[in-house]
């Protein structure tokens, strides 16, 4: 499939077929495509959380409207959302600057006091903006695993319909360190998918020359 196709294939598959089950080294591919995807300076405000125990599910379905595709998926993904480690002194902020060799010392120096401007002057630490940032990179990945995996035929459905703050102490979550940000069902479809709908082009793009 070229992209436009991997991008008509995907929909929100709200029934999996539960006798199917993704493959280790596809799955790994979905996973390192949420890896390798972009986010705002390079820090990586996510972690992934993969779920296949029965009973967890079973809990985190009823929290999330009771959604079956958290119960029937082959791979159930929680991306989570960095607090802690995105506040102005983290050790992960200088631990992701420390980790370029091509940089100086004096060059790490100064990426350092750029961040830590740079976090200042935005989010002056305080947890509900970094969450509102760190969850907007996570959309991302997110966004990366869902297409990467239509690009093997494999579904997905992103799912934001759930109790966070339930989920976030289901899961054992201090919400200043870290918050669930989406939770992502993966798997085969069991149904074909449906009809597909989307504004025109010309309705979406206003043009400024």
């Amino acid at each position: 499939m070229n992209y436009l196709e991997i991008l008509k294939f995907r929909h929100a598959c709200k029934v999996f077929d539960e006798s199917k089950k993704i493959g280790a080294g596809e799955f790994n591919f979905i996973l390192e495509a949420g890896r390798l995807s972009p986010s705002s300076t390079g820090l990586e405000q996510w972690d992934f959380l993969v779920v296949q125990n029965k009973e967890l599910r079973e809990k985190i379905r009823a929290l999330s409207w009771n959604q079956v595709q958290i119960t029937s998926c082959s791979h159930l993904v929680i991306v989570l959302a960095k607090i802690s480690d995105i506040k102005i002194h983290s050790h992960y902020v200088a631990d992701m600057i420390a980790r370029r060799p091509d940089k100086t010392p004096e060059e790490r120096a100064g990426r350092v006091a750029f961040y830590q401007g740079f976090l200042s002057s935005n989010f002056k630490d305080n947890e509900e903006l970094i969450f509102q940032w760190s969850h907007e990179q996570c959309m991302i990945a997110a966004t990366n695993m869902m297409n990467a995996a239509a690009s093997l035929g494999i579904d997905s459905c992103p799912i934001e319909g759930f109790d966070r703050a339930g989920l976030n102490e289901l899961l054992g979550l201090n919400p200043s360190d870290k918050r669930v940000a989406i939770v992502v069902p993966f798997g085969y479809r069991l149904n074909s998918q449906p009809q597909k709908y989307r504004r025109e082009l010309s309705d979406v793009v206003k043009w400024i020359n």
